[in-house]
Order: structure tokens, then C-alpha cells, then sequence
């Protein structure tokens, strides 16, 4: 669990980036690079079946970073993140998490389903051309946020493959 200080520095951080952030011109640019930001680590199989089956997006071409809780049990993976990889200040700690955010991925897809810091931070602080999700969570981090109380991924993926086609992304 996150401590009450390193949180409160962290949310401070966020309020003012999210405020601080302008308008941000798009690119022209087909989405050939996709990232993935999940909460629940069963997801992933079925997130990557649905996004290669729904939209022109290859396998290879996605990347998935996905929220834990920490363990000492578990082993360090590029494909997770914990609060221990965020310190104060949301500075980023680890390795990974710092060239997740550096990447220019031309689409960024939120899958979290509860308002979670740690995961809007990461969001926040991602170099993603195009950034999608719930607008539950919180609106303003997103180009394209689709409105579903259930948080269901269909939903969520069936919009953004309207949009970006409307756009011509697709």
C-alpha cells in the first residue's frame, strides 16, 4: 500500500501537470504502435485477442504495462508496475516504467476500471500521440474518452475503432 505522504506528493504532482497540460497537436500519422495500460493482470490475453481481431493492429506492435500490488514474492517484469516504481514527486524509479513513458506510441488505450494515481500518473507522463479511456477515471488525461458505467472493454474498443476510423488513424 502506497504511503499517505508519497501519495499526497503524488496526487500534488498530478493536479498540477494535468493543469499545466495545453492543447497538443496530432500527428497525421496511421496507429501502428499501441500501448496498453491495464489493473487486472488476467485481462491481458484477452485485451491483445480483442484489439489484433477488431483492429488492423499487429501483435508485436502492442506493448501492455499492467498495475500490481507490490509482493516481495514477486519477480521484477517489463510488463509491470507497482508503487514501488513511483517515488515522490511521482518521480519514476524504475527503468522500465521510464521508457514506457519516453516511447512514442501513437495510441494509448487506459483499460483501468477504478481511479487509481498510479496508473493516471503513468498515463499522464506517457509520450502517446493519442491517449483513450473510461471517463470515469478522469477525462481529462484523454483525446478520445467513451462514457461507460460498467467499464466494459468491448464497449470501450468498439467507439475507439469508430473514432478512429472518423479520423482517418485507421
Amino acid at each position: 500500500m502506497i504511503s499517505k505522504l508519497k501519495s499526497k506528493s503524488i496526487q500534488k504532482e498530478y493536479n498540477k501537470l494535468i493543469s499545466a497540460q495545453g492543447e497538443k497537436m496530432h500527428l497525421k500519422s496511421q496507429v501502428k504502435k499501441v500501448a496498453i495500460l491495464l489493473d487486472n493482470e488476467a485481462l491481458i490475453n484477452v485485451v491483445l485477442a480483442n484489439l489484433s481481431n477488431n483492429f488492423p493492429f499487429q501483435k508485436e506492435d502492442i506493448t501492455v504495462l499492467v498495475h500490481r500490488e507490490y509482493a516481495k514474492k514477486d519477480e521484477p517484469s517489463p510488463q509491470f508496475f507497482t508503487e514501488k516504481d513511483l517515488g515522490f514527486k511521482a518521480s519514476l524509479k524504475s527503468d522500465n516504467l521510464k521508457d514506457f513513458v519516453k516511447i512514442n506510441f501513437d495510441l494509448l488505450i487506459n483499460y483501468t476500471k477504478t481511479p487509481n494515481i498510479l496508473t493516471n500518473m503513468v498515463t499522464l507522463l506517457s509520450q502517446a500521440d493519442f491517449k483513450a479511456g473510461f471517463a470515469e477515471i478522469d477525462d481529462r488525461l484523454y483525446d478520445i474518452v467513451v462514457h461507460d458505467a460498467s467499464f466494459n472493454e468491448a464497449v470501450l474498443n468498439q467507439e475507439l475503432k469508430k473514432y478512429l476510423t472518423i479520423l482517418n488513424k485507421i
